[in-house]
C-alpha cells in the first residue's frame, strides 16, 4: 500500500509558526501523494513533495534557504532508491529546486554528488530554474547577524558563536513507498544561517541525511555535524537489516545522536510493509503523512 511522509524541519518556533509549517507540510503531502495514486513510484513522489517544499519561502530549502555569512545561499540536496541509486548535490549556489539536480544524477547512475559552481552549470544545461534565493525574512536574519567576526571571516570565533547559539530551524525531506512496494528517500536544506561560507551538513551526504535499502527509507533533520560523523540514517537502515522494528531502529539512532552531544535531532522513516515513524528531541518537527 503507498505511504508518505514530509517534514519540514525541527527546532524551537511560536505557535503561529508551528501552524505555518504544517500547513507546508501538508501542501507538500499532498503533492506528493498525488504523485503516488497517480501511478508514480517512490522517487516521483518523494521529488514532488521536495519541491513543494523547496517552494515555500518560510522552509529552510530552495526558495526559502538561509544565506551564508558572506550573504549567498549554497544549498545541499540528496535522493536515495531502494535499488541503491543515489545522486546529491552540495553548496550549490541560485536553484531553486536542487533536489531536481539529485534527481537528475541520481538517475544517471554514474557520479553520486557534484559540488558548487560546477553543479550549478550542470542545471543551466539541464534548463533548470535558477534565480536570486533571498526571501526578506532570511535577508533580515542576515543583516541582524552580521559582525566583525564574519565580515572577517574568522572562522575560529564564527565557529564558536555557532556552537553556543544554533537554534535554527533547517532541512526538508520526504519518503515514500509506492504500490510496487520501492521505496525512495530525500533530503535538501539551505544549511545553517550565517554559518561560514561553504559549510556542508548532513543533508546531501548519502548515509548520513538521506539513505534507502529495499527495507527502509529515512530523512534526517537536525545539527547536520552530529548526524555527519554517526551516519544515522545508514545506521537505522542496517539496524532494520539485522531484524530491528523500524520503531525501534529510529530510537536507538536518536539515542545515539543524544549521547554524542547535546544535538538536537529529528527524523522520519518509512519501511516497506508501510510503518511509518516521526521522531524529534526539539520542541518542534512539522510532519505530514499519507497513505
Amino acid at each position: 500500500m503507498p505511504a508518505l511522509i514530509v517534514h519540514g524541519g525541527c527546532g524551537a518556533v511560536s505557535a503561529e509558526e508551528e501552524k505555518l509549517r504544517r500547513e507546508a507540510c501538508e501542501r507538500a503531502a499532498d503533492a506528493g501523494w498525488e504523485a503516488l495514486v497517480r501511478g508514480g513510484n517512490a522517487l516521483d513522489a518523494v521529488e514532488t513533495a521536495v519541491r513543494r517544499l523547496e517552494d515555500e519561502p518560510l522552509l529552510n530549502a530552495g526558495t526559502g534557504s538561509y544565506l551564508q555569512a558572506d550573504g549567498v545561499a549554497r544549498m545541499d540536496a540528496s535522493m536515495m532508491a531502494g535499488d541503491g541509486r543515489a545522486g546529491a548535490i552540495a553548496q550549490v549556489p541560485n536553484l531553486k529546486n536542487p533536489i531536481r539536480l539529485a534527481r537528475y544524477i541520481l538517475e544517471q547512475d554514474a557520479h553520486v554528488m557534484l559540488a558548487g559552481p560546477c553543479a550549478l552549470e550542470l542545471a543551466l544545461k539541464l534548463g533548470l530554474e535558477t534565480g536570486v534565493v533571498a526571501t526578506p525574512k532570511k535577508i533580515a536574519y542576515w543583516q541582524e547577524h552580521l559582525n566583525e567576526d564574519s565580515i572577517r571571516l574568522d572562522y575560529g570565533r564564527m565557529a564558536a558563536e555557532w556552537k553556543r547559539d544554533n537554534a535554527r530551524l533547517g532541512t526538508v525531506g520526504c519518503v515514500a513507498l509506492d504500490g510496487c512496494g520501492g521505496l525512495a528517500a530525500g533530503t535538501s536544506t539551505g544549511g545553517t544561517g550565517h554559518c561560514y561560507p561553504g559549510r556542508v551538513g548532513d543533508s546531501p551526504i548519502i548515509g548520513a541525511g538521506t539513505y534507502c535499502t529495499r527495507e527502509v527509507a529515512v530523512s534526517m533533520t537536525g545539527v547536520g555535524e552530529r548526524i555527519m560523523v554517526l551516519l544515522s540514517a545508514k545506521r537505522l537502515c542496517d539496524l532494520v537489516a539485522d531484524r530491528r522494528p523500524v520503531e525501534d531502529a529510529a530510537r536507538w539512532v536518536m539515542a545515539e545522536i543524544e549521547k554524542l552531544s547535546a544535538a538536537s535531532a529529528g527524523l522520519i522513516a518509512l519501511d516497506a510493509s508501510g510503518k511509518m515513524v516521526t521522531l524529534w528531541d526539539t520542541p518542534f518537527m512539522a510532519c505530514a503523512q499519507r497513505r
